[in-house]
């Protein structure tokens, strides 16, 4: 088995950027789809009537329901999803300045991994 040494001594922003959007994305549908699912399990064991039942009893009018928390998880993961977006080019633009004066990540490639 041969092995050899790279360094990682550059990483383009545009493709970092790329990479952290589409992940981010994923991460943002995984997000709301646990939200539901923890919504639901919730709603199934009474949780969000005594929840109402007391905001009602503060005086409160609206009621919580699942419009109002999935568009509420949407919103905190819709910017959670662009404050990663945009801070991954940051940080590839940051690792190239370092490289510059530290040098880069060193990986070990074998070839033909045989089990």
């Amino acid at each position: 088995m041969a092995t050899r040494e790279v360094a990682v001594t550059r990483v383009n922003p545009l493709s970092a950027f790329r990479v952290a959007l589409a992940m981010s994305l994923v991460g943002l549908v995984a997000w709301l789809l646990c939200v539901a699912i923890l919504f639901f399990g919730m709603q199934a064991f009474g949780i969000w009537d005594q929840v109402n039942s007391v905001v009602a009893g503060v005086g409160g009018e609206q009621a919580i329901g699942f419009g109002m928390i999935i568009s509420i998880s949407a919103l905190i993961g819709a910017i959670g999803a662009i404050l990663i977006s945009v801070l991954a080019p940051l940080v590839a633009i940051i690792y190239n300045a370092l490289v510059d004066l530290f040098g880069g990540i060193t990986v070990t490639l074998q070839e033909g991994v045989d089990e």
